[in-house]
């Protein structure tokens, strides 16, 4: 079978990537403007030759030609979000806005037979869906069909609510391309769906930890067959670690109960202003809400462990997004935790290149 090609834009650490081999595709090109996510591409996708910098500044037929590849199968990347998520000042003229026509450029210039484009879930609506309507006639005009959904990673058996936008485009002479259907539910059911995944599935054999100082041995042998997977070709465990708190987070962190909050804490204890999902600690029977850059954070989001008195470590970060345990994230702890909480999680490329591939046979 000849090699399926695929070109991976605004690349970050490599998340999408990994779902792209997973599925059967070389990926042969990728780029990222962050240096630290880009080393991170580079170190666990060794195959793939990464370019570092603005997308802008990138001739991609020349980048082609250097690696003797004459015409590629797909063309996948999420632009930066910021400007369409659905928290934020939502300014329609952000500048990050038009980085999505920089994925146009890319796909008019290599004419790939397909075509993946992620967002964040606010995508298809925000600006009265000029953005996601722009995205979707250019694409026809390059001569694509197209289908489109929001899809959420807890209905295929990641531990975590979080939803994308998902767009897949083919060539108009190909078979079309259908959105895979959800594999797991809330419950096990008759259809042979089973029952999502929750926060304790992801995270049950790490061992607790001290704020400060790292666990670098496994608490127990895997549990589950998620947690099998994501061991496989792990020697130790790294990145399970926060960082040093102050006695009086301590204190506080110590006080927030099962599934509290900072409504929870005393008055003299509380900030001087707040959201009501801070120093909030998660639900070890749920999946849980969307990891963000701040997972680490415990002031941030619903972030804090469900039993012990600290946020997420990095490695738990990980695990919730679906990356492996021998996954190696390069920089310092908060540029880990950025590209962690950025990431695209490899269940969305995985899925639906698998799409692509099962009907291209």
């Amino acid at each position: 079978m000849p090699d399926r090609i695929a070109i991976d834009l605004f690349a970050g650490a490599g998340g999408l990537g990994l779902g792209l081999k997973r599925a059967g595709f070389r990926v042969i090109l990728a780029n990222e403007i962050e240096t630290d996510f880009s080393k991170t591409y580079a170190i666990n996708h060794p195959e793939t030759r990464v370019l570092t910098g603005d997308i802008r500044t990138i001739d991609f037929a020349s980048e082609l030609s250097r690696l003797e590849v004459s015409s590629v199968d797909l063309v996948a990347g999420g632009p930066p979000c910021q400007g369409f998520s659905t928290v934020g000042s939502k300014q329609a003229d952000d500048p990050r806005n038009t980085l999505f026509y920089e994925f146009l450029r890319v796909v008019e210039t290599l004419s790939p037979q397909h075509v993946l484009f992620e967002n964040v879930s606010g995508f298809k609506s925000l600006y009265g869906g000029v953005a996601y309507q722009t995205l979707i006639n250019h694409l026809a005009f390059l001569g694509y069909e197209t289908i489109s959904s929001v899809i959420c990673a807890s209905d295929f058996g990641l531990p975590q609510f979080r939803k994308r936008t998902i767009v897949i485009g083919w060539k108009k002479n190909l078979p079309p391309i259908s959105l895979p259907p959800p594999t797991h539910s809330k419950e096990n059911d008759l259809f042979g769906s089973v029952k999502k995944l929750c926060l304790w599935d992801a995270i049950s054999d790490l061992p607790p930890i001290e704020t400060g100082k790292p666990a670098t041995a496994y608490q127990t042998t895997p549990q589950n067959d998620y947690q099998k997977m994501l061991r496989t070709g792990a020697d130790s465990l790294l990145e399970h670690c926060v960082a040093n708190y102050g006695e009086k987070m301590k204190t506080v962190l110590s006080l927030i109960p099962p599934g509290g909050s900072v409504e929870d804490l005393p008055f003299d204890l509380r900030p001087k202003s707040y959201f009501k999902n801070t120093y909030a600690r998660l639900l070890p029977d749920q999946p849980t809400p969307t990891i963000t850059r701040n997972f680490g954070t415990p002031s941030s989001s619903r972030c804090v462990h469900p039993f012990q008195n600290r946020a997420l470590s990095t490695r738990e970060g990980a695990r919730l997004q679906g990356f492996p345990d021998s996954y190696v994230f390069a920089g310092n702890k908060t540029s880990k935790n950025l590209q962690i909480g950025n990431a695209v999680p490899p269940i969305f490329g995985e899925l639906i290149a698998r799409q692509i591939i099962a009907r291209g046979k």
